[in-house]
């Protein structure tokens, strides 16, 4: 594969105790969470009350918060979450959420063998290269369409969207409200 793009309607949902989770992106193809995967991109909703996050031992977990708040205690420790505010934590970590209002947010839970190359959160203009070889670079789109090109090519991503792009030679630019992440698989 060298890009793909999951629209919003193709997403997998599952429910957790807490809300739903849409699955954007699990790596390698084929994996389900319920196997060995190395690394999993989604969001999910969370409803308003307490609720226990799903153990991933073995597992490094960034959370970024859409919308809402949040109040996130991991081992213990509260950390209070706002829009584009985000956490790393280990997924053996006990994680639980209290939110007064619906939040919605962002996820990535990846293995020791993947190496965040970099995370952002974008606003306006954006370009980049691939930072590796066995880079997967993943676009999250938050705004309502937005142009992108990818090695010369021109596609429009809806609300809610991911363009996945894997290996050499790879170039995205383009503009609006997304997040932006670069992962490499270390054999």
């Amino acid at each position: 594969m060298d890009y793909k793009i999951v629209r919003k309607e193709n997403q997998k949902e599952r429910l957790w105790t807490g809300g739903v989770s849409k699955e954007l992106y699990i790596y390698p193809d084929g994996s389900t969470i319920n196997s060995p995967f190395n690394f999993r991109v989604s969001t999910a909703s969370i409803n308003p009350g307490e609720y226990n996050f799903t153990s991933f031992k073995g597992y490094k977990r960034l959370l970024i918060l859409l919308s809402g708040s949040v109040k996130l205690e991991v081992d213990g420790r509260d950390y209070y979450l706002k829009p584009f505010s985000h956490i790393f934590f280990s997924g053996d970590n006990h994680t639980s959420s209290l939110a007064d209002e619906i939040s919605i947010d962002f996820n990535l839970i990846f293995k020791e063998n993947i190496n965040l190359l970099d995370f952002k959160i974008v606003e306006t203009e954006f370009s980049g290269n691939s930072l590796s070889s066995k880079a997967i670079n993943i676009f999250y789109n938050l705004e309502d369409n937005r142009h992108i090109r990818v090695n010369n090519n021109e596609y429009t991503l809806g609300k809610e969207d991911t363009l996945i792009a894997c290996g050499n030679n790879f170039n995205i630019e383009g503009s609006g409200r997304g997040i932006i992440l670069s992962l490499d698989i270390k054999i």
